[in-house]
């Protein structure tokens, strides 16, 4: 089964300065993000929000994201951090069936 047809699951999430509603569109972006990447080799990438279709209508263009797949003790975790200026939202995440 590939894995874009898994679930991300958040496992924590850490706010600095981001709204509600930027925090809600984050999410959204990292779980399809998770999913595309985990499909690769890629063990860390690095994207700009403005690249993103439909991320300036939700306010999230002016967002950078770092993510990179960490193991820990159990399983392999997905880790990503957006950046905005002064704005940063740390997630963790994990793939699941």
């Amino acid at each position: 089964m590939s894995k874009l047809h898994y679930k991300a699951l958040i496992e924590d999430c850490v706010n600095d300065k981001c709204s509600t509603v930027e925090q809600e569109n984050l999410l959204a972006i990292y779980g399809s993000t998770v999913k595309r990447l985990a499909t690769t080799l890629a063990r860390k990438a690095c994207y700009e929000l403005a690249d993103f279709a439909g991320a300036k209508e939700q306010g999230i263009d002016g967002f950078s994201l770092v993510i990179e797949k960490q193991e820990f003790k159990d399983g392999e975790h997905w880790v990503g951090v957006f950046k905005s200026g002064y704005k940063n939202l740390k997630i963790i995440a994990r793939l699941e069936k």
